[in-house]
């Protein structure tokens, strides 16, 4: 089952959701995973969410949402969801869950945070990720009633190992994983490496491509062409069959300065061999121009439908 992320479509951050189901069906893609639930309606109106579901059933396309921030110990990240609740980041989050499960949507991702998150001196990072764990507990009696479960993605500010740990402690039947195997590399993590941690909590698989050069004191991340970058998508797919496929260009260029001792010790769970493997894939790639224009991420789709829809 093969989706694409609302703004990836071309043409996507302007239309509405009856016309986004239109433009992905027209594509032979099975799904559209919205970047906000008010991308589907904007005042959150249930009479709304509900015919664009019928669409949805009509056209035989999935619908999947993305709930954006949820980090109870940095509010003011998660600014949408404390809007839907009046001003009460909880109650907003229960609401969300609730309408989702309505419109027939019942994995929700989100992500942590952005990645200066990670490195933040007044609210340190595990703080961040035990408030997570903390709200998604609190949360666990609705999700169970409504049948859904929130799905934590691989963002670039956070490892697998943390992920797994936030797993561990409020329960695989409330809280999955949305695997994106581009932003591990900002970890120093191996893709495959870190798809074989995550793949028995993995719902989603988050489609794109990236390469690795060395520059400013460090390495830097480039987006590619799905086949031309450093991920093995064979290997994942054979470690994650069932996993809904989701094309999503990224657009963000992030540079790691991996020889930097304070930035190391910002991530003391890093293995030594992953860290090596990242660094081969920067050799690998040497210093050659990057070809592919950072700015038109849409650029890449063609290649990208190209081998998912072979």
């Amino acid at each position: 089952m093969i989706g694409i992320v609302k703004n990836t479509l071309p043409g996507g951050r302007e239309m509405n959701a009856l016309h986004t189901l239109k433009a992905a069906s027209e594509r032979g893609l099975q799904g559209v995973l919205f970047n906000t639930l008010t991308d589907i309606s904007a005042t959150l109106d249930p009479a709304e969410m509900q015919a664009v579901r019928a669409e949805a059933d009509r056209l035989g396309v999935r619908l999947s949402a993305n709930l954006g921030f949820l980090n109870p110990a940095l509010p003011f990240r998660c600014q949408p969801i404390v809007d839907a609740g009046n001003g009460d980041l909880e109650a907003g989050l229960r609401r969300l869950i609730g309408l989702a499960a309505d419109a027939g949507i019942h994995d929700l991702m989100f992500v942590v945070g952005m990645i200066e998150e990670r490195f933040r001196s007044d609210v340190f990072w595990q703080a961040q990720c035990d408030a997570v764990a903390a709200l998604v507990s609190r949360v666990a009696p609705l999700l169970r009633e409504r049948r859904s479960r929130l799905l934590i993605k691989t963002h670039e500010e956070i490892t697998t190992a943390e992920i797994l740990e936030i797993i561990r402690k409020t329960g695989p039947d409330l809280l999955g994983v949305a695997y994106d195997p581009v932003n591990v590399v900002c970890r120093m993590e191996d893709p495959v490496a870190a798809a074989r941690r995550v793949a028995p909590y993995t719902a989603q698989l988050h489609i794109d491509d990236a390469v690795l050069r060395f520059q400013d004191g460090g390495i830097r991340r480039f987006l590619a062409p799905v086949g031309e970058g450093l991920v093995d998508w064979d290997a994942i797919f054979a470690l994650m069959p069932t996993a809904f496929r989701w094309v999503e260009t990224h657009i963000g260029q992030f540079a790691m300065p991996v020889f930097d001792p304070e930035w190391l010790r910002a991530q003391p769970g890093i293995a030594v061999e992953e860290f090596a493997s990242v660094l081969a894939m920067a050799t690998a790639f040497g210093d050659r121009d990057i070809p592919w224009d950072q700015t038109k991420p849409a650029d890449r789709l063609p290649q990208t439908f190209e081998k998912l829809l072979k």
